[in-house]
């Protein structure tokens, strides 16, 4: 007759209470080193596992708050499905904390398929900047190079005529052109700008004439002049003899 694989139930006696101990091992290395589940403090301490996004057994990692950790960086190889979560910011206070966290910031969907956070202008009490409540404005240095070149020619024959010539300088962008010109006699001014760097042919912008009542001439020019190209002021003496011409031209030059 064949052996019976019977059962019995288990019974552990410990001081005066009955009790059953069990200790929850390792399957295939019950002795080795935290193969064993320990409890303390009356918790049972295990080390949670479960598999990421990969299917590869990953450890549970915990912050030293005891908060789950997540990663929101993308990497290729170590990340490829980043955690992602809606924005929670604090009440103004003093002293930011978990309970003071409960305001929704907002967003829109805008151009070029990007999406803008909503952001407001508001002064240090989060009062709206109004009228009567206006926002200060401070004017600073202007951060790009101002231009100012003076050119006199002298004694120019009558309906002879002399360049004041300026050079926008390499790896700048000339902005906001200005130029005064002016003669004693009358006179013709034009202002004058290159078709291409180094191409030695001009555009005309503007053509003034002063007279002996109103001596002086300005020009502006709001278009963006590139580098290397020349901006030209060619002054013509329409008097009856030889008189000096003077200009000046003045712009920013930008990076």
């Amino acid at each position: 007759m064949a052996d019976y694989n019977s059962q019995l139930p288990v019974r552990s006696k410990d001081d005066s209470d009955e009790r059953l101990l069990t200790k929850i091992q390792d399957g295939s290395d019950p002795s080795g080193v935290g193969k064993t589940v320990e409890v303390s403090e009356t918790k049972l301490h295990t080390r949670n596992h479960g598999s990421d996004s990969d299917g590869t057994d990953r450890e549970v990692l915990l912050s030293q708050e005891g908060h789950v950790q997540s990663n929101g960086d993308y990497d290729a190889s170590t990340n490829k499905r980043p955690s992602s979560q809606g924005m929670i910011v604090s009440d103004r206070d003093a002293s930011p904390a978990e309970s003071t966290m409960n305001k929704r910031p907002t967003a829109v969907a805008g151009d070029s398929d990007k999406v803008a956070l909503d952001v407001a202008i508001s002064d240090s009490s989060g009062n709206n900047f109004t009228d009567t409540n206006p926002l200060p404005v401070y004017i600073a240095d202007n951060p790009a190079v101002e231009v100012d070149d003076f050119d006199q020619a002298s004694a120019v024959a009558k309906d002879a005529s002399s360049n004041h010539d300026y050079t926008i300088t390499s790896g700048k962008t000339g902005k906001h052109l200005t130029a005064d010109a002016s003669a004693s006699g009358y006179a013709r001014f034009e202002l004058q700008v290159e078709t291409g760097v180094g191409a030695g042919t001009f555009d005309t912008k503007m053509v003034k004439f002063n007279s002996t009542a109103k001596p002086n001439v300005e020009f502006r020019l709001r278009a963006n002049i590139g580098a290397g190209i020349i901006v030209r002021i060619a002054k013509t003496n329409l008097d009856n003899q030889p008189q000096d011409l003077y200009s000046q031209i003045s712009l920013v030059e930008v990076s």
